[in-house]
């Protein structure tokens, strides 16, 4: 006896489309967090700017925490380094310079050349907001295990590094 073959139901046809990649999906969320993160961090510069001084503007406490890192560096290093327009960066190292942040020296080899560096004021300005960026991310990583806290280490670095 012949058993009838159970009926298959009719599947209209559906373009292909290839799964998306785990990767891509993440990506646009991963940029969200990136932006929440730079908002929050160059709202606190700008308060800790105006708290110093009301002319003194987050792009100089960039300039100034770039001279401090290197020692000494010229208006031509930090307008690469930061990739800001010379015109931006004359001023705010002149603003800087009139409120006493950053000293500034002309080069033995070549007199056309100025180094700046950062005054003791300067030092002591970004010690006191790194004291309180250390209290702030304290107070946020609270919850956060040594594990997690180690993680985040190294997927930043690794992400800083990869800067190509």
């Amino acid at each position: 006896m012949n058993t009838p073959e159970p009926a298959v139901p009719f599947l209209p046809a559906v373009p292909f489309q290839p799964a998306t990649p785990p990767r891509d999906t993440l990506m646009p969320e991963i940029i969200a967090e990136f932006s929440e993160t730079v908002a929050f961090v160059r709202g606190r510069w700008a308060r800790y700017a105006a708290e110093f001084h009301p002319e003194l503007k987050k792009a100089g406490i960039a300039m100034l925490q770039v001279i401090r890192r290197n020692g000494s560096t010229t208006a031509t290093e930090l307008c690469q380094l930061l990739d800001m327009d010379k015109a931006l960066v004359s001023r705010q190292i002149t603003k800087l310079r009139e409120l006493g942040l950053v000293d500034a020296a002309a080069t033995p080899e070549d007199r056309r050349v100025v180094c700046l560096t950062a005054s003791d004021q300067a030092v002591e300005f970004l010690d006191g907001i790194r004291v309180r960026w250390a209290e702030t991310y304290r107070e946020r990583f609270t919850d956060w295990s040594v594990e997690d806290l180690q993680q985040l280490k190294i997927g930043l670095r690794r992400f800083n590094q990869d800067q190509g």
